[in-house]
């Protein structure tokens, strides 16, 4: 966010500029654009209409996903068929005013023409709107246009003509189905009355006739060779159970004696001479028990008695020769009634193997007669529902004429402009910040040099170094006492005692932080000189108002020293040796045992030499003198310093065998850094309201 924070600060006015330019447009866009009038008509789609007759055809897309048939009668309203159909109803194809309210130019060609009526479709199918309402069944059709009375009368042309259309397809629909079926139901009736004739005619022929209803056309009934044998059936049954029944009591009757069986003694004619005999016994009895065996009355009971024995014998006799010939009569029954049903068993299976053939004729015809019925109820059907229109389409408001332009709205379009104007500008700052090689804060530095950052030093506020400079109390003295510290705990060692300051190129501040530096160590007590190694631009004499008679220049051609070189200045501890005379060509007086030779006499007279070098690009000062120091600090111009020229300027000194300290970030303005938001800018001034108002 400090990134992004600082790179807006830093574009603020290419994004300004940017932002601004897009409102003005969108501004003038509005006011020179031509008024645009939308007027929106609301149509209520369902997926059923209402039905009278209860079996009107509906809409077979209707039954299906609720969403899909919507959007199907959305893309509907969208197709050109009835762009076409609106355009035929207004009288478009035919009427020039229409490009003159629409503000267009219309095709060099005849009204009526194809290339007429492809452009009048064109612009109703670009200027119509459809929306659908989510949740809802609801949709708004709305038709923007310069007129606002064109633009009401075309979307109502719109929700009319869909309508239309869409009873007008499903008035096609049922006409086709009502062809359709009127032309099934007469090949239907052909092959029905072609099936029954093939039945009637087989079934005369085999003979064959339904006992039922006398029709073979009518139902699958039985036949009459097939009723009689199950007739037969039925009776050769009762006759073996009789029979069996009959040969059950005739053998009973064999095994059981005669007076005993149940028949015998069931029969009444022999209960009636049972009882008589009984009488004539009782009346025996008495007669024996008053006269004598040979009387007469005896004996002509006694006759009576044996007279009516032989009348029950001979009844019981008839009854057992009763059932003997009852079991012979139902043994011939059953003989009898199985030769008939063997004769009309092979008459039936002669039936039947010619039935196969009458119930297929049969049921071609049932199945004729079905389809045909079916048909025919289908086609009564459609006839009664032909002049019905079941419609699902409503309108639940109709257009009006609009009062006020959608388009242009002043405000919207400024704001549209400041956001694709502040989008503009920002795509563009983020692609300068991304293409810009500059150095812009300490993490840039860590980053794409490498190097730790020992300090960083505002950008004056009145352009003023100088003056910021002897201000003990100002941001650039802060920054300089944190730099002497970071510079103190750089090594293992300490501070180094020849220390170069030196950059990528002129103008970055190095001869302001040597010079600064060289204040400090002074002020802190160490004896301290200020060496003006640029010998091609120096201006450390100048900052301190002394001449350049003598200087370094003196010294590097001198076997020692020359006090002239050396000059006092006001600040206690602090000496300055100026460049001295330019020579025709510094580098050749820069050689190692010179260098050697001047920094090993300063050492003895001094505690801290601080060298301002002149820049390292393009120059072989630079890494000749600092090969003889005992560190160095580079110095980087925040938002100016180039990552290429600074790490080509590292590499360069680091080829020559130098300590590269760290880095000092100069000139940075704390006000769109990414260390405002941590308060440096107001650390380096604390305090200084309450010393301003001691």
């Amino acid at each position: 966010m400090r990134e992004i924070r600082a790179a807006l600060y830093r574009n603020r006015w290419l994004i300004g500029g940017i932002t601004a330019v897009a409102i003005i447009a969108g501004l003038l866009l509005a006011l020179l654009s031509t008024p645009i009038y939308r007027s929106v008509a609301t149509l209520q789609i369902d997926q059923q209409g209402p039905e009278i007759l209860g079996s009107e055809d509906q809409d077979p897309a209707a039954s299906g996903d609720v969403e899909v048939y919507l959007q199907t009668q959305v893309e509907v309203l969208r197709s050109r068929s009835l762009a076409d159909r609106v355009a035929r109803s207004l009288n478009f194809y035919q009427d020039p005013s229409f490009f003159e309210k629409m503000e267009i130019t219309p095709p060099d060609s005849t009204p009526g023409s194809g290339s007429w009526q492809r452009a009048v479709i064109n612009i109703l199918q670009q200027n119509l709107t459809i929306e659908l309402t989510s949740g809802t069944r609801l949709v708004d059709v709305s038709f923007d246009s310069p007129n606002p009375r064109l633009s009401a009368q075309v979307t109502n042309a719109f929700a009319e003509e869909f309508i239309a259309s869409t009873l007008q397809r499903r008035f096609d629909m049922s006409a086709y189905s009502r062809q359709f079926l009127q032309e099934q139901l007469g090949q239907t009736r052909e092959r029905l009355e072609e099936s029954e004739r093939s039945l009637i005619e087989y079934a005369r022929r085999t003979g064959i006739t339904n006992v039922e209803n006398g029709n073979e056309l009518e139902g699958s009934g039985q036949t009459l060779t097939g009723s009689n044998l199950a007739a037969l059936n039925a009776a050769y049954a009762q006759a073996q159970t009789d029979r069996i029944l009959a040969e059950q009591k005739w053998q009973q009757a064999q095994s059981t004696p005669l007076m005993r069986l149940g028949d015998v003694l069931a029969n009444n004619s022999i209960q009636t001479l049972q009882a008589q005999k009984a009488q004539v016994q009782a009346e025996l009895e008495g007669e024996r028990d008053r006269h004598s065996a040979d009387y007469p009355t005896v004996r002509q009971l006694r006759a009576r008695v044996e007279a009516l024995d032989d009348q029950i014998e001979a009844q019981a006799t008839q009854v057992r020769n009763a059932i003997r010939d009852q079991y012979r009569i139902a043994v011939n029954q059953e003989r009898s009634l199985m030769a008939n049903v063997n004769e009309l068993r092979g008459a039936a299976l002669g039936e039947q193997s010619r039935g196969v053939q009458l119930t297929i004729l049969r049921r071609e015809a049932d199945t004729n007669r079905a389809l045909y019925d079916a048909l025919l109820q289908r086609f009564r059907e459609l006839n009664a529902a032909a002049g019905i229109t079941a419609n699902n389409i409503l309108i639940i408001d109709r257009a009006e004429v609009p009062t006020a332009p959608i388009w242009p709205r002043p405000l919207i379009n400024a704001f549209l402009g400041a956001v694709i104007g502040f989008g503009l500008a920002a795509a563009i700052a983020f692609a300068r910040e991304r293409l810009d090689d500059s150095i812009r804060s300490s993490e840039d530095v860590e980053r794409k040099l490498g190097l730790p950052v020992l300090g960083i030093t505002p950008k004056p506020a009145n352009a003023d170094a100088e003056t910021e400079m002897l201000d003990p109390h100002s941001p650039m003295s802060e920054s300089i006492y944190a730099l002497r510290t970071a510079l103190e705990l750089s090594t293992r060692d300490g501070l180094p005692q020849t220390l170069l300051v030196t950059s990528t190129r002129p103008a970055e501040g190095k001869s302001t932080t040597s010079e600064a530096l060289a204040r400090e160590f002074a002020q802190s007590g160490r004896r301290t000189v200020l060496v003006d190694a640029d010998m091609r631009r120096p201006s450390v004499h100048h900052n301190f108002h002394l001449d350049n008679k003598a200087g370094f220049s003196t010294l590097l051609t001198s076997p020692t020293l020359v006090p002239e070189a050396v000059k006092p200045t006001d600040v206690d501890n602090l000496s300055v040796i100026p460049s001295g005379p330019i020579p025709p060509s510094p580098p050749r007086l820069l050689s190692a045992d010179t260098l050697d030779r001047v920094f090993n006499q300063l050492r003895e007279r001094f505690d801290v030499i601080v060298i301002d070098a002149p820049p390292v690009l393009g120059l072989a000062d630079a890494p000749q003198l600092a090969s003889a120091a005992g560190g160095v600090l580079y110095v980087v111009e925040a938002h100016a310093g180039s990552q290429g020229q600074a790490k080509a300027s590292i590499r360069r000194l680091l080829g020559a065998g130098t300590n590269i300290l760290g880095v000092v970030l100069t000139k940075y303005d704390f006000s769109q850094g990414s260390y405002s938001s941590y308060g440096y800018h107001d650390y380096y001034s604390y305090g200084g309201h309450d010393r301003a108002e001691a």
